[in-house]
């Protein structure tokens, strides 16, 4: 092994394997489409994106493909409220994060995933409530809009 770091096309081909489920055109394509942007995409634009970097692909395949690899853990989706749902890598593909969402402007900005660790800390300790907010966007004022 050349000890070369693994790009996400090749992370998600092995744990397929491993799993035992098939490696498509379509699951590598999506995977190599959320891996090339930091955009919010929707499964329409990730669909357009699959078909252009992958002719031939069909837009229902590409949203198969975006099913399966959220069941396996490799993606995942946030509601964006008004916006809508967008996808994006998860796992080992891609760092833990949570979503903000501006209600005047609709930006949309990523931070860390343990920003609310000691809530879900004292959410558990004190009413034994799991708190999961991967799956959703915190609404708010940006810098912009509050200023």
């Amino acid at each position: 092994m050349s000890g070369t770091a693994k790009g996400p096309a090749e992370v998600t081909a092995q744990r397929l394997r491993e799993r035992g489920e098939r490696v498509t055109p379509a699951r590598l394509a999506v995977v190599e489409v959320l891996a090339s942007t930091e955009e919010h995409l929707s499964a329409e634009q990730i669909g357009e994106r699959a078909e252009q970097l992958r002719p031939g692909i069909h837009r229902a395949t590409v949203y198969r493909a975006l099913d399966a690899l959220g069941e396996f853990g490799l993606v995942t989706h946030v509601h964006l409220g008004r916006a809508g749902t967008t996808y994006h890598l998860a796992g080992e593909l891609a760092p833990r994060h949570l979503h903000l969402r501006c209600s005047e402007c609709g930006t949309v900005v990523d931070v860390a995933g343990d920003i609310l660790d000691p809530v879900r800390r004292k959410l558990s300790r004190e009413l034994g409530f799991q708190l999961a907010p991967e799956q959703v966007a915190l609404v708010g004022l940006c810098r912009n809009c509050a200023g």
